[in-house]
């Protein structure tokens, strides 16, 4: 069974689910309606978290519970966009060569700063692992808009590296 929508493939090859038997076939609504439970309910925990660290202060405990609810809903987050594109274009996404690094580093911050918060580390080392996590973050999805790192280097360069902007030409090299 093969419906037409924005996210098929072109007729000449077969689609996402024609390839793909163990995966159910989803209708356009059914999709959407996937996506936005996913993404709400991982924006959720992240909120949740960030309430509890909030509310709680920044004590060892609350810093391990944000950690992880946060991470959490990045991963279900990630799950989200599996409904608008499937799980094989999505890898193929993740993995093309311009976002191949960036996708690397950002799993792995994800799944370090999950392990140092669980683990009960320094409080201090879960808090740089998040803020380490949220720019792996920005960057991979920055690799998802036209010039999108291209505009975030120029920004460094014009305000951080001003004395010195050619600090910025190497990290130029890997946005093209």
């Amino acid at each position: 069974m093969s419906f037409s929508t924005p996210f098929a493939t072109s007729q000449s090859e077969p689609s996402f689910e024609e390839e793909c038997e163990g995966c159910p076939q989803l209708s356009y609504q059914q999709r959407i309606i996937g996506f936005c439970v996913c993404c709400g309910f991982g924006y959720l925990l992240s909120f949740i978290g960030t309430m509890l660290l909030v509310s709680g202060g920044p004590t060892s405990d609350t810093i391990r519970d944000f950690a992880a609810l946060y991470i959490f809903g990045n991963f279900i987050a990630i799950a989200a966009t599996l409904f608008l594109i499937g799980p094989r274009k999505q890898c193929q996404k993740m993995c093309d060569k311009t976002r191949r690094f960036s996708t690397i580093i950002w799993l792995l911050t994800l799944i370090i700063t999950f392990s140092i918060a669980v683990a009960g580390v320094n409080v201090g080392w879960v808090v740089f692992m998040i803020f380490v996590q949220i720019a792996a973050s920005v960057w991979y999805s920055a690799s998802y808009i036209p010039y999108g790192r291209r505009m975030i280097i120029k920004l460094f360069q014009s305000t951080c590296f001003k004395p010195c902007p050619a600090v910025c030409d190497p990290c130029i090299k890997i946005a093209t």
